[in-house]
């Protein structure tokens, strides 16, 4: 037997196979293949449009979003600007807030502030008049020491918040801001103070000294007492006093003008000013309350 016959023939054996593959991919049927696979897709997109997707609310998705803060080590979108106001807003509204609750529960006024209450209440008609400004000095001394030093920077405050009228209805509400003011701020190097009803009887009789007790002056000493929660029954019976102890003082004027010899007078004048004393002692009862 020749070498051919018995060996292997390897170039038969691989054509015999390739033209077995051949046959094999001509019995495939491909429009069954094609069916199979878009059933298959068919079934995925079905599968896909049955999920159902999480609403999402877009706004509050954004303002979550905002609301977060922003992590270590990560720059804020804000700008500086952003942040500042945002910071402003809230420390005015607290602002707000402190100074209300600083009015309404106010239990001494710096020293200073009083004296200019009273000054914009003696220019509460628009003219200070020579008794206003005697009885404004005569206060003055009596609730600062050095006030012969302060009367000047004082009174000068007091212009410049006065100057701020634009037109002549605006008079009131300027002093009343000046009242306002004088009643909130308060300095750390404030150390002379004064409380609310003693203000108000000062007052009072800044407004009596001139014998002209008008209605802006009440108006503005009716809001001082508001702002510093004093009892409206203490307030009037203040008023009832400051009123009485000044009949008393133009009767006792009055009687010096007589011609009548003084041991005829003198027991009018003791008695007159007994009741001055009584009244006096029951204002700084009222006072010390």
């Amino acid at each position: 037997m020749s070498k051919e016959k018995k060996g292997f023939n390897l170039k038969e054996k691989l054509q015999e196979a390739v033209d077995s593959a051949k046959d094999a991919v001509k019995d495939i049927d491909l429009s069954d293949a094609k069916e199979k696979i878009q059933d298959a897709v068919d079934s995925t997109k079905d599968a896909v449009k049955k999920v159902k997707l999480p609403d999402v609310d877009i706004k509050n998705l954004f303002k979550k979003k905002e609301d977060k803060e922003t992590p270590e080590g990560e720059e804020s979108n804000e700008t500086v600007e952003e942040v500042e106001a945002s910071k402003d807003k809230v420390v005015s509204v607290k602002e707000a807030e402190i100074k209300e609750a600083d009015v309404l529960n106010i239990t001494a006024i710096p020293t200073k502030n009083a004296i200019k209450i009273i000054y914009y209440l003696m220019a509460a008609d628009g003219e200070i008049f020579h008794s206003e400004e005697e009885k404004f000095d005569s206060i003055g001394k009596e609730l600062d020491p050095k006030f012969a030093e302060h009367k000047e920077q004082i009174v000068k405050e007091c212009q410049a918040q006065l100057d701020k009228v634009i037109d002549p209805e605006d008079y009131y509400d300027t002093l009343q801001d000046g009242i306002e003011d004088s009643l909130i701020h308060m300095k750390v190097t404030d150390d002379s103070f004064i409380t609310p009803k003693l203000l108000v009887w000062d007052l009072l009789t800044i407004a009596y000294s001139d014998e002209q007790y008008n209605e802006v002056e009440r108006k503005l000493l009716k809001y001082v007492v508001r702002k510093t929660n004093i009892d409206k029954a203490v307030f009037l019976e203040m008023e009832s006093s400051i009123l009485t102890m000044m009949d008393i003082e133009n009767e006792l004027e009055w009687i010096k003008t007589t011609d009548r010899p003084y041991l005829t007078i003198e027991a009018m004048v003791n008695e007159l000013n007994d009741r001055k004393s009584v009244i006096f002692e029951s204002v700084k009862d009222l006072i010390a309350l």
